[in-house]
C-alpha cells in the first residue's frame, strides 16, 4: 500500500488538474469566440451589449451586416459560463443568452450569430448554415 504525505497529495492533484486542461478532447480550456452580426431589415443600426457574471463588455453599435465578436475561455471546473445581450434597434429591445455552456459547449467553439427582428440564429457548422434559430428570452 501507497503512502502520500501531504505536499505528495497536492502535488497529485495538481498534475491531474493540469493534465486535464491540456487534453484536447476535453474541451475544458479551449478558447470560444462569439460573433454577432446584424441582419436587420431596412438598414436599421443594432445596438448590443453583452454581458456574464464577471464581465461587462459594453455597448457596440453595429450597422446593417455589421459584427461584433468577443473571445473567452469557459470556467475549467464548473459549466456554468453565460453571456448575455441585449440587443436594441429602433422601436424594440430583446436579450437572448448569446452562450450557454451547457447548451452551446459541444456545438461550437466559434459561435457565430446572426439577429433577424424575429430572433438569433446560430450558424450550424455541419450545415454550413444559420439554422439553429432561437426566440428572444
Amino acid at each position: 500500500m501507497a503512502c502520500f504525505n501531504g505536499s505528495s497529495v497536492v502535488l497529485l492533484i495538481t498534475m491531474t488538474l493540469f493534465l486535464l486542461t491540456m487534453t484536447p478532447t476535453s474541451g475544458a480550456v479551449k478558447t470560444r469566440q462569439v460573433r454577432v452580426t446584424s441582419e436587420l431589415e431596412g438598414g436599421k443600426p443594432l445596438t448590443v451589449h453583452c454581458k456574464s457574471k464577471d464581465d461587462d463588455l459594453g455597448v457596440h453599435v453595429l450597422q446593417p451586416k455589421g459584427s461584433y465578436e468577443f473571445s473567452f475561455k469557459p470556467n475549467i471546473f464548473i459549466t456554468s459560463t453565460l453571456f448575455f445581450c441585449s440587443f436594441q434597434w429602433p422601436g424594440a429591445f430583446h436579450w437572448f443568452d448569446i452562450y450557454v455552456d451547457a447548451r452551446d459547449n459541444k456545438i461550437c467553439s466559434k459561435c457565430h450569430w446572426v439577429v433577424y427582428e424575429d430572433g438569433p440564429c446560430m450558424y450550424n457548422w455541419s450545415d454550413q448554415q444559420y439554422n439553429i434559430c432561437h426566440t428572444w428570452n
